[in-house]
């Protein structure tokens, strides 16, 4: 007897995985932007309305020597970075062409990695690749709006510190690892059967 097959159950609960991501991706980094380190003199908005505001990075730029810096730990920092590249800074570019590229290229990676969610079989590759699929688009919505990315994430170690990230990214580097963990460990046998 067939064991039907589970392709598109993961569909639904993937997307709601995407937007869940984006949510708090964004909303960290409206509290980071209007709240932990927001400048002094500078007005705070609400969250609705800051999500719908477009500023370019030149104000960002101008206001960079005046935002907060805070130590949390004595291995990690919340600071303000703006990254033109990709995650943790790679490629970074001061050109608003490169935002249009780094777009396009993840709105491409996005919609490969959508078809993916919908032909998932399992639920650990559909969560992987829902949080890829987020953290992408989490990126993508700060590059339309300031050309470059919200990172504040600052671990290091001594004066050691690694390339500064946000939400967006640990959900890519976290999916990238559930799929390499899966396609070691994720039961090629079963493969539809489970």
């Amino acid at each position: 007897m067939a064991v039907p097959s589970r392709r598109g159950t993961y569909f639904l609960p993937g997307m709601m995985l995407v937007l869940g991501v984006i949510a708090v991706d964004q909303y960290t980094k409206w509290l980071i932007l209007n709240k932990v380190l927001r400048p002094h003199g500078v007005a705070a908005m609400k969250f609705g309305k800051w999500l719908v505001t477009v500023k370019k990075i030149g104000i960002f730029v101008m206001l960079r020597p005046h935002f907060k810096h805070l130590t949390v730990a004595p291995f990690l920092n919340i600071v303000m970075v703006w990254n033109q590249g990709i995650s943790f800074g790679m490629f970074n570019s001061h050109t608003e062409k490169m935002a249009l590229v780094w777009i396009g290229l993840a709105l491409l990676v996005s919609a490969f990695l959508l078809m993916w969610l919908a032909l998932a079989k399992r639920a650990g590759v559909a969560v992987a690749v829902s949080l890829m699929i987020g953290g992408a688009l989490g990126n993508v919505i700060d590059r339309i709006r300031f050309d470059a990315v919200v990172d504040f994430l600052d671990f290091h170690a001594g004066h050691h510190h690694w390339p500064a990230f946000n939400v967006a990214d640990s959900c890519i580097v976290i999916g990238a690892g559930i799929l390499m963990l899966d396609s070691l460990f994720g039961g090629r046998g079963t493969e539809g059967t489970t």
